[in-house]
């Protein structure tokens, strides 16, 4: 079996000093797992509880910000510097595919004014994230 030599740079990772893409990508797959587990914990806290699921929505939100808020922190941690940069944007990565797998999973129409609000808010969180992630 023969190997593909892919040419330098073709993931965007630069060298010394530049974007980690790489890093980004971990991290929006940690915020992912992060998302999973917080809901089968929140699932099953619900039912153990015997709650009504009139607080789910509230639960929901709360799961995709401290997600965000992990991819990244991990993001960061991983690339090593400019935690603000990988930080946003393995928030946003990792908000986009939260909000579409909720639109496909509902069959719901994008709403434009809720989706730019919560876009910029997917940048804040996720660029905290990677502040902090550098900072500790």
């Amino acid at each position: 079996m023969s190997r593909i030599a892919l040419p330098e740079g073709w993931c965007a990772v630069a060298s010394e000093g530049g974007f980690d893409t790489i890093s980004v990508l971990r991290g929006v797959g940690v915020g992912a797992l992060t998302a999973a587990a917080l809901i089968v914990v929140a699932t099953l806290a619900l039912y153990a509880l015997r709650q009504p699921t009139t607080g789910l929505p509230v639960t929901a939100i709360a799961i995709a910000w401290v997600s965000v808020f992990a991819s990244g922190f991990s993001a960061a941690r991983r690339a090593g510097r400019a935690g603000l940069w990988h930080g946003a944007l393995a928030g946003v990565l990792l908000f986009a595919a939260l909000y579409l797998a909720g639109v496909l999973a509902y069959d719901a129409p994008v709403q434009a004014a809720p989706l730019g609000l919560r876009t910029v808010i997917a940048l804040a969180v996720g660029a905290l994230g990677g502040v902090i992630g550098l900072a500790l």
